[in-house]
């Protein structure tokens, strides 16, 4: 592969290739890090949308995605939580949509990444039945908050609720370099019992191993009768790497860090100037 290909050059190489599917990344992807929706974007998107399907896959929580559903015309089963849950969209009738696929981090896990999380005062949260939940009423959590549109509640112990495991883990933390320790620690401690990954700057997120936004989509697209090998998906973090590996053809955000770049055929514009919109009119999609 040779991720250097941009896809605004005059003739980028597609190899031919036609995709069926389409899959999205939203933030950086499609939705820049101000949380704002280009409008070229969103008419290209929701142009495809009207003729082909398209599968939003994101760490994002479910009411947390579902928004940016609404906003780019999407119907089919959203993927969310790094792939830890597949759920469609609500029902004409407004009836709320079946969960198709949950797999939560273990309680084990779940219990180790809050120890060292407290050990370190990184700020950790967990989520339940499609709530997020936190100990403290900390900076951390109040941006994640604001990024994420949904409210967080405070639980004086974590511990006890994580018995039944969580959708996923994160610890949000501000100082990138912080960051970087936080998820190589994560990574060394907790081992084959958790997939530690990236999504925004400041999350460290922590999911089951099994789990991957690849598996989630190919549950979604093997509904559709498709293969994942079938699609164009575009992202810009790690926690898209196996998705774009996965992928029939695979485009990252320009500014992505160097193993995504690795797993593109392509690159595009970051989404505030309009990149997955490029892509998709040089694939001739709309």
């Amino acid at each position: 592969m040779n991720p250097r290909t941009d896809i605004r050059d005059p003739e980028p190489s597609t190899a031919a290739f036609v995709p069926r599917v389409l899959v999205l990344d939203l933030d950086g992807t499609t939705i820049d890090y101000r949380q704002q929706l280009h409008p070229r974007v969103r008419d290209a998107v929701r142009a495809v949308a009207a003729h082909m399907p398209v599968i939003v896959a994101t760490g994002r929580m479910y009411r947390s995605a579902l928004y940016w559903a609404a906003e780019l015309g999407v119907s089919e089963p959203l993927v969310c939580y790094q792939g830890a849950m597949v759920r469609e969209t609500p029902r004409p009738d407004g009836s709320p949509g079946r969960t198709i696929f949950e797999q939560p981090l273990r309680a084990e896990p779940a219990r180790r990444a809050l120890h060292i999380a407290r050990a370190q005062n990184w700020h950790f949260q967990a989520y339940q039945d499609d709530e997020l939940l936190c100990e403290q009423d900390r900076p951390e959590a109040r941006l994640y908050s604001h990024i994420s549109g949904v409210p967080f509640r405070l639980v004086p112990d974590l511990e006890p609720l994580l018995v039944r495991g969580t959708t996923k883990a994160a610890c949000v933390i501000e100082d990138p370099a912080e960051v970087d320790r936080a998820s190589a620690l994560m990574t060394q401690e907790l081992g084959g019992s958790a997939r530690v990954t990236r999504s925004n700057p400041e999350f460290v997120e922590i999911i089951d191993p099994e789990v991957s936004k690849a598996v989630g989509c190919e549950i979604v697209c093997a509904r559709l009768g498709y293969s994942l090998a079938e699609s164009v998906a575009i992202g810009d973090a790690p926690n898209d790497v196996e998705l774009l590996t996965a992928a029939g053809y695979a485009v990252a955000v320009e500014t992505s860090r160097p193993e995504v770049l690795a797993a593109a055929d392509a690159t595009c514009a970051p989404p505030e100037e309009g990149g997955v919109a490029d892509v998709l009119e040089s694939l001739g999609l709309f």
